[in-house]
């Protein structure tokens, strides 16, 4: 059986004015085993809100 791939968008730089696709890279990393104790979710709906483009500026935005 193949292992599944944890499939990421990373913030590559600071966007200067509008985001655009050069501010952002993707990844794929391995999934992890959870430990005893733990547990692993899969998220279903992500919201992208426009106050997470304040947060994208370099230092303290909140």
């Amino acid at each position: 059986m193949t292992a599944a791939a944890n499939r990421q968008i990373r913030l590559a730089a600071h966007p200067a004015g509008f985001p655009s696709e050069t501010d952002f890279s993707r990844a794929e990393t391995p999934v992890p085993e959870p430990a005893e104790g733990q547990m692993l979710c899969r998220t279903i709906y992500l919201s992208l809100d426009p106050y997470m483009r304040g947060r994208m500026n370099p230092g303290p935005s909140y």
